[in-house]
């Protein structure tokens, strides 16, 4: 089995898989699925790139200046950010939603 540096695992999070995630949401139909996103999914990655970003600190201390998420700040300015984002589209989705029942029930 192959491990990856804790350095590589953040930088592929923050380059594939949280655009992904942000991706999956403008095309997904179930409101559900994007808010267990942001109320679950998103807090579990985050404190999984905080404890790689420890691990990555150990090992080579000036790190975070070459890799964005190997610095906490950054972390959790990202994730906030795709909080945002997420939030925005649930209540786009909502909104959308909630008007074709009312267009529906007429």
């Amino acid at each position: 089995m192959v491990t990856l540096d804790p350095c590589y695992r953040l930088k592929t999070i923050q380059k594939q898989l949280v655009p992904a995630i942000l991706t999956s949401a403008k095309f997904e139909i179930d409101t559900l699925d994007i808010k267990s996103a942001i109320e679950k999914n998103l807090p579990d990655l985050e404190k999984n790139c905080y404890e790689l970003a420890d691990r990555c600190e150990e090992k080579w201390q000036d790190c975070g200046s070459e890799i964005e998420l190997c610095n906490r700040e950054r972390i959790k300015e990202l994730f906030q950010d795709t909080r945002d984002k997420l939030e925005k589209i649930w209540e786009e989705k909502e909104k959308r939603k909630k008007a074709l029942e009312a267009e529906n029930n007429k």
